[in-house]
């Protein structure tokens, strides 16, 4: 079981650990920095603990639906293994890495700018545990055709969270659920938690010319994981018309829009697969037209998820005319621009596992400058048509460049 552990954590962790470190110290300086600002809130104890069970939950199920590290996992098949002592230690290698690399983040920045008990931080950090171990029990049930069952022990925990409120129910259901899903994964195989890839038969496409866009959809099908961000996105494009009703006399349509450019999986397809960017940059004349159509794909989800802001917003505070239709497509068609761009020019290179790509802080470049321009709009009127302007000249410039290449 040792080897096992080693050899997975230098998987995740990195050869020397080093993925631990940075995480550990972007800990520590997020928490000064938050706690010597002196901002201060205050916060529920059911927020920490619902945070600390639901967000590290997503994360583990990310790890555990990711493919990156299936070829180690097949290696390590192909020697003399105990199933339960493997099964443990992936599960174990795999929750310290999510708490230790993304939950110890969100723990520092809960802990900075508000006040806890050494036994509310013990709870929470009971509530990451058991998320960890109880994910791991419910995507061994949906690999095994029990899809119900999670989501249903899921509803159970939460409803505890958030109905009891009460330290004593939250620890109570949070150590039940940790020893249930315990035993569940002792009789679990090793191969439960291995997703081979399925062969299909080759379809032959017919014609000179292949369709990106196709091969684009035909992509994130095949990926259905890499769409959970953006029906994430469209969940929130609901509601953001109803918290920025509370804010009168302002103009946050425009946030709303820089907000939703946030869709990490749709804007990282060649972070994601070196091999496609590679046979890309290689085939003469591919670099133009893959991204005019790479940009294309992504203004068209853009503007998805944006059009169900709109009609959201439509609902909740009205008057909407032309101008919120141009500020969209200005927004879809900006953030799509960046978006290619930024991955073409610094794609993201050395990260262990798909959580790691999507949390990647270059993640955040494009709808930080999106924010800014979204004040800026929203502050000034002009601002919109100088965007306009400016944006049409990107788009000819860069149709211009891709042409040559």
């Amino acid at each position: 079981m040792k080897n096992t552990i080693k050899a997975l954590s230098k998987q995740f962790f990195g050869a020397k650990y080093e993925s631990a470190r940075k995480s550990l110290l972007a800990a520590v300086i997020l928490f000064i920095a938050v706690y010597a600002a002196e901002f201060r809130v205050e916060i529920a104890p059911f927020i920490l603990y619902l945070t600390s069970t639901f967000f590290t939950a997503g994360i583990m199920w990310q790890l555990l639906t990711g493919r990156r590290h299936m070829e180690t996992m097949l290696g390590m098949f192909m020697l003399p293994l105990d199933n339960r002592s493997f099964v443990f230690s992936y599960v174990l290698v795999l929750g310290a890495h999510t708490l230790i690399t993304k939950t110890l983040l969100i723990w520092a920045l809960f802990f900075a700018v508000a006040s806890w008990s050494v036994w509310e931080i013990f709870i929470a950090i009971i509530c990451g545990c058991m998320a960890c171990v109880v994910t791991a029990a419910g995507y061994r049930m949906c690999r095994k055709g029990l899809a119900v069952l999670p989501i249903l022990w899921a509803a159970g925990i939460l409803s505890v969270i958030l109905l009891v409120r009460q330290w004593a129910a939250v620890l109570l259901a949070a150590v039940v659920s940790m020893i249930a899903a315990v035993l569940y994964l002792a009789f679990a195989d090793a191969y439960d938690f291995y997703s081979a890839g399925v062969a299909k038969k080759a379809v032959r496409h017919t014609g000179r010319t292949g369709n990106v866009i196709t091969y684009l959809m035909r992509y994130l099908m095949a990926n259905r994981t890499y769409l959970v961000n953006t029906v994430g996105l469209c969940g929130i494009a609901c509601f953001l018309p109803l918290l920025f009703g509370e804010f009168q006399g302002l103009n946050l349509f425009p946030m709303g829009l820089a907000i939703l450019c946030l869709n990490t999986p749709i804007c990282t397809l060649l972070s994601c697969d070196p091999d496609l960017e590679q046979a890309i940059r290689m085939l003469p004349g591919q670099t133009g037209r893959f991204c005019r159509k790479y940009c294309l794909f992504i203004f068209a989800i853009n503007s998805i998820v944006a059009s169900i802001y709109l009609c959201s917003w439509q609902m909740v505070s009205g008057c909407l005319d032309f101008v919120h239709v141009g500020t969209l497509l200005i927004f879809a068609m900006q953030s799509a621009i960046l978006s290619v761009i930024l991955e073409w020019k610094h794609p993201i290179r050395g990260w262990k596992t798909e959580s790691d790509l999507w949390h990647h802080p270059r993640k955040y470049l494009v709808p930080l400058i999106m924010l800014l321009v979204a004040a800026l709009v929203g502050t000034w009127t002009l601002a919109l048509w100088i965007c306009a302007a400016v944006l049409l000249m990107e788009c000819c410039v860069l149709l211009f460049v891709t042409r040559r290449g």
